[in-house]
């Protein structure tokens, strides 16, 4: 949310999340007998991110086994508070007096009170091992001072901090919204100026914070021209109307609000950091200290919904929808994001085969927002999953109808609704589709690369075709579907052996993928190497291929002692290939 600067100086995990990841347990310790279930349904649970589930188990665990509450006490208080129970995680806080989030949970109910000195004791107690907290400690402490009535306090520490290299957007920002609460307008001013310079992107809760300033301020066409900036993301822009009648009330109006925008901003860096890290074991730590900052500002703040949006985002790691669905309930449609809401629920709920669900929240939101194609290119994506392509086509066309002839997301529309053609068995409406996507987005690689295998598997246009491939492969060049493309056409065109070694290249950077792996095999039948043909489509075959696909390669290995060459397997474009780019135009 603030930018790289920030970033680099999150570098560590922080003492205040969880020394281990929630459900790791401890070396050494061994729950009693009869609490043992509960404590390992509680780890499962919370590997899962079920947290509900993790806490309720860990409960019935520690109240089973109160010899054991030294490591207990300690798990379940954490589980309590990921899973969003933070009463019950503040009464087991004053169980591990020891332990930093305990401090931090406990300060924020403090402050919550009104109680601003021992809120400000508890966030001074506060260790400093590592980046993330040494960056958020002057933040809580600061806005605990302007709570306590000591705004000259909580400047000097926020302006103190603003020399350490890297972090000077983060305290500007903070600096400028305590400036803004305390009427110091030259000072709010030069500190909301030093954010808007660094913004080099849109940014949905930074645009909010600028844009109500400018307007409380007089500056009306200059909050405009902020909120206006999130209009090229499609789905942001649904939220703009609601925004900019709001645009006169402070999005962070008292101390307690500053606090939890403090976590709320901390916590997008470090989901920022923790998604760009090539290491499975910083991502996973750092989405964990994530979901720890997300759940301390909504103690501070429950109704703030950016929080919401990205708890939800933190909680989805693919396999549990579920949980992920649960921040979302409550955002009700008198909140300007709202449809940011609403559009992530329609993902997870049709990832949990509640089809009929998913589509009626998209009719509702196109009916309460007739004028933006977003909801229709997400009806258009949920129907094309479904295999219901020339409904997904219908629902493209709408969102075109909609879309602004001059919109950068045209192309990638009709690059979607020429694959629901397609997979329709609509090929003149689908070709037309994608020429005129590479009409509007000339050299798009996945786009050449569709059309050109398509053209190949029909067997037209073949120079063109490969052409085309061989183009995406250059702005690609290690991306194994557009390989197989290319291994394809080559095979088509008579150059079995090149074919063999371009398809072998496909496989092993694509392993898993059936069509690439009967490609192969047709190649290598070709190439009258008829043994190696049998091993890849039998491999084609144990890797969940299509109906379609499975039955040809069935056919294949039934006449493997024929002499006949079978002929190349067809089906669409390998999937990474079809679907590399997003599937919406959000």
């Amino acid at each position: 949310m603030l930018g790289r600067c920030v970033l680099l100086a999150l570098t560590t995990l922080s003492a205040c999340a969880a020394a281990t990841p929630p459900g790791a347990g401890q070396p050494g310790f061994a729950p009693r007998a009869g609490a043992y279930g509960n404590f390992l349904v509680g780890q499962y649970a919370a590997s899962r991110y079920d947290f509900p589930q993790a806490a309720a188990s860990m409960r019935k665990a520690l109240a089973e086994d109160p010899a054991g509450a030294s490591y207990l006490s300690g798990e379940t208080f954490l589980l309590e508070l990921l899973a969003g129970n933070t009463g019950t995680a503040s009464a087991l806080a004053t169980e591990v007096p020891q332990d930093p989030l305990a401090q931090l949970l406990l300060a924020g109910s403090a402050a919550r009170g009104g109680h601003w000195r021992e809120a400000l004791r508890r966030y001074q107690s506060v260790p400093t091992p590592d980046g993330l907290s040494a960056v958020m400690k002057p933040l809580l402490v600061a806005w605990a001072e302007r709570g306590a009535g000591d705004t000259k306090a909580a400047l000097t520490i926020l302006q103190g901090q603003s020399k350490v290299p890297g972090l000077r957007t983060i305290f500007a920002l903070h600096t400028a919204l305590i400036a803004d609460q305390a009427g110091l307008v030259p000072l709010a001013a030069q500190n909301y100026g030093i954010v808007q310079g660094s913004l080099n992107a849109p940014n949905l809760r930074l645009a909010q914070l600028l844009a109500s300033w400018d307007a409380r301020t007089g500056d009306t066409s200059g909050a405009d021209q902020v909120l206006d900036g999130l209009t090229p993301d499609l789905a942001m822009a649904m939220t703009v109307p609601a925004l900019k009648k709001q645009v006169m009330t402070p999005p962070v109006s008292n101390a307690v609000d500053g606090l939890a925008e403090a976590y709320l901003n901390l916590a997008a860096a470090f989901q920022n950091e923790a998604d760009s890290s090539p290491q499975m074991r910083v991502r996973v730590r750092g989405q964990q200290t994530v979901l720890v900052l997300l759940q301390l500002a909504l103690q501070l703040r429950p109704n703030l919904t950016e929080a919401r949006l990205l708890l939800s985002d933190a909680i989805d790691t693919g396999t549990n929808a579920a949980a992920a669905l649960a921040p979302l309930n409550r955002v009700t449609p008198s909140d300007p994001l709202y449809p940011l809401a609403a559009l992530r629920r329609a993902v997870l709920l049709a990832r949990l085969s509640q089809d009929a669900e998913a589509r009626k929240t998209l009719d509702e939101l196109s009916a309460d927002y007739p004028w933006s194609p977003e909801p229709q290119l997400a009806l258009g994506d949920l129907l094309r999953e479904q295999s219901h392509f020339l409904d997904a086509a219908a629902a493209y066309t709408k969102a075109l109808a909609l879309l602004p002839t001059d919109s950068p997301a045209r192309w990638l529309v009709y690059y979607d609704r020429g694959m629901s053609y397609d997979q329709g068995g609509e090929w003149p409406h689908a070709q037309a589709d994608l020429q005129e996507a590479l009409k509007l987005s000339p050299g798009q690689p996945y786009v050449l690369n569709y059309l050109g295998y398509s053209w190949a598997v029909k067997r037209q246009h073949m120079a063109e075709a490969r052409r085309m491939v061989e183009q995406a492969l250059q702005a690609v060049p290690n991306d194994g579907a557009i390989i197989d493309s290319l291994g394809y056409v080559m095979l088509q065109q008579g150059q079995a052996d090149a074919a063999v070694k371009t398809l072998t290249k496909a496989v092993n950077l694509e392993p898993e993928d059936a069509t690439i792996n009967a490609h192969l095999g047709d190649a290598y039948a070709a190439a009258g190497q008829r043994l190696q043909a049998i091993f890849q489509w039998r491999r084609a075959l144990q890797l969940g291929p299509d109906a379609h696909l499975a039955s040809e390669l069935l056919a294949k290995l039934e006449m493997k002692q024929t002499a006949a060459t079978p002929a190349p397997a067809t089906g669409a474009p390998s999937e990474p290939a079809a679907g590399a780019a997003p599937a919406t135009a959000n």
